[in-house]
């Protein structure tokens, strides 16, 4: 027993030295790999975590950069920005969300489910509640209240302890101070989306960036949008700013320069409406219309008009719902731009084509001639023309003079689809024209591989004299029309549409010209073309001419029109008309070219369309029609 109490005793300091280096060394290794993580945090993620600590003390208030001026070819402001006072929020810097957006509601008379609306839907998100807002890195200050009053202004000042994370703001916001008028291709601008922030954050686009969303507001918005400034402030630990630690100045965008010339597009744009509302009167109803007008010689579009219009003041500072949801009901479609995204049948504008591909193919000359006795017989199938008794014996310029369907039926017949088709597609039918703006139509230029692809079916002859004349399966937007006949105006050339000239910077020096382009020529000889504009010529100057009744005294232009029939359909039950004109003046040297369209309007071009184009031409070149001088001379 003695014997187990020494050897205990003699064991239990050397378990003690044990257990004590064990500790010894576990404590050096916990200590080393405190070191070594200390190091690494140091020296390895230092930065990184004091970019995180400066992210937790400075702010940058973001200030927005005044998007660039779009000035008309005479300098006349179309589209520039104003100042407005704004309420910003920095999400994670306001203390009690309920609170302080329940008192703003009630100091601004803004309903309170509507500030929460337009705070929680931010760049095409919709978030779950304000926490997840907060979270959402980085969002920056929102806008959370638009255009407030100089008394509202000095209500939130005198009341700013009350919010927290809240601050009034001067911001630039865009003002279309023509209102409605070209709307269409000025287009309007909103706050950028989480997709669109995605795929341009790459050049330099900010999560809270107002971008272009249609029209040259689009097209253009990498030369308008400027370069954003901002004020970097350092904050405590409540959010509230302790120092001002210095900004960047904002970098205003780029001018535009248009071809447009803004006196005559108000004029086409008078005219369009009141056109308009005479046809409103006779069928009960209003319709859709468009206008653009050219120069043939460069393709510069001087007006473009598709009414109804819309007021792109209504998006410039963020649109309701309300009325975006108006624009979006609206049956005449409001928001759609008819100029270049609509497709139509052409009706006998499609003549301009037919006539010039029966010439250069060598089917007619200026002494050949068809006999029209009122109707066409294909194959035991009848197509009669609009008058009755038919048109007798005619030459091809008499025949575009007065529009004779069974004089283009028998050409079209001759001639087939397949060489219809080469001519229609060399005149830029079925293409896109190019022009500086969003939303372009390809239309529709049928063939037999055309109709068995998208039909099934074979081609017919009936469907090839259809086209000669602009019906069937045909369809051209008015901006493709428009290309067509200044062609025939200037001897064949084809130029893309285009509507700006120059950009400037702020300094007004150039930074980008934009000169005419060929597109190509179409394969028709100028003696051949001279004989389609006789024949438009003698529309409007002939007696029997399907546009005498814009006859200007005085005062060459020439011109086709169009009458598209429709079948009736759900939007269309009574199958009205869609009318057209085309037209180029002055005859001998042309300077500008015009197409109007008048949608399901009923009637004929001459009568729902041609006198728009006439109050163009009166107002291009300063003509009176009436009074003393109304024999076509100009003021």
């Amino acid at each position: 027993m003695a014997g187990t109490l020494v050897r205990d005793r003699d064991e239990a300091p050397h378990q003690r030295v044990r257990r004590t280096i064990a500790l010894i060394v576990l404590s050096t290794l916990a200590l080393l790999a405190l070191l070594a993580r200390l190091a690494y945090v140091q020296l390895v993620q230092g930065e990184y975590f004091g970019r995180l600590s400066d992210l937790n003390q400075l702010r940058t208030i973001p200030v927005t950069a005044p998007r660039g001026v779009l000035f008309d070819r005479h300098g006349v402001v179309i589209a520039r920005n104003r100042p407005s006072f704004v309420v910003q929020m920095v999400p994670m810097q306001v203390r009690d969300p309920q609170q302080e957006i329940a008192a703003l509601s009630q100091m601004l008379g803004i309903p309170n489910d509507a500030l929460w609306r337009r705070l929680l839907r931010q760049n095409g998100v919709t978030y779950r509640d304000f926490d997840a807002l907060a979270n959402a890195i980085p969002l920056g200050p929102i806008n959370i209240a638009h255009d407030l009053t100089p008394a509202e202004v000095g209500t939130f000042s005198e009341r700013s302890e009350r919010f927290p994370g809240m601050s009034v703001e001067l911001v630039p916001v865009r003002e279309y101070p023509h209102r409605t008028l070209g709307s269409h291709f000025l287009g309007y601008v909103g706050q950028i989306t989480e997709a669109e922030y995605a795929a341009r954050k790459a050049h330099g686009y900010g999560a809270n960036d107002i971008v272009g969303k249609e029209g040259l507001e689009f097209t253009y918005d990498s030369w308008l949008r400027g370069r954003s400034g901002g004020r970097r402030i350092k904050v405590n630990s409540a959010g509230e700013a302790v120092a001002d630690m210095g900004d960047f100045a904002a970098v205003p965008g780029n001018d535009l320069l248009l071809t447009i010339d803004w006196r005559l597009q108000k004029d086409a744009e008078a005219a369009m409406d009141a056109q308009i509302r005479q046809i409103a009167k006779r069928i009960g109803h209003r319709i859709g219309g468009s206008a653009i007008v050219e120069d043939p010689n460069s393709g510069a579009i001087l007006a473009l008009v598709s009414q109804p219009n819309i007021d792109p003041n209504d998006f410039a500072a963020g649109i309701s719902e309300k009325r975006y949801a108006a624009y979006l009901n609206d049956p005449l479609r409001s928001l759609f731009n008819r100029a270049i995204s609509g497709a139509y049948p052409t009706g006998s504008t499609f003549k301009m084509i037919t006539s010039s591909a029966a010439l250069a193919s060598g089917l007619l000359d200026a002494n050949s001639t068809r006999y029209c006795g009122g109707a066409f017989d294909l194959n035991g199938y009848i197509f009669n023309d609009d008058r009755s008794g038919g048109h007798g014996s005619l030459s091809i310029t008499q025949a575009i003079t007065e529009s004779c369907d069974v004089f283009f039926y028998q050409v079209g017949n001759e001639l087939g689809i397949d060489r219809i088709d080469k001519y229609a597609k060399a005149y830029g039918i079925g293409q896109r024209t190019g022009i500086d703006l969003p939303g372009e139509t390809k239309g529709t230029l049928p063939s037999p591989a055309w109709k068995q692809r998208v039909y099934k079916d074979q081609w017919y002859a009936g469907d090839t004299i259809s086209v000669s004349i602009g019906q069937g399966y045909l369809e051209a937007s008015p901006i493709q029309l428009l290309r067509v006949v200044s062609a025939v105006a200037n001897g064949g050339t084809l130029y893309k549409p285009q509507l700006v000239n120059e950009v400037r910077d702020p300094h007004g020096r150039v930074l980008a010209t934009f000169p005419p382009v060929v597109q190509g020529t179409v394969p028709v000889s100028e003696a051949d073309l001279a004989l389609v504009r006789r024949g438009m010529l003698g529309a409007i100057e002939s007696d029997y001419g399907t546009a005498h009744n814009v006859y200007i005294p005085g005062f060459h232009y020439a011109g086709k029109t169009g009458t598209a029939e429709n079948v009736p359909t759900v939007d269309n039950p009574s199958g009205r008309n869609h009318a057209w004109f085309v037209c180029f003046a002055p005859y001998d040297h042309p300077q500008i070219a015009v197409v109007v369209f008048m949608e399901q309007s009923g009637g004929f071009g001459a009568v729902n369309a041609a006198p728009v184009a006439q109050a163009i031409v009166t107002s291009y070149f300063h003509i009176r029609t009436g009074g003393p001088n109304g024999n076509g001379v100009r003021d």
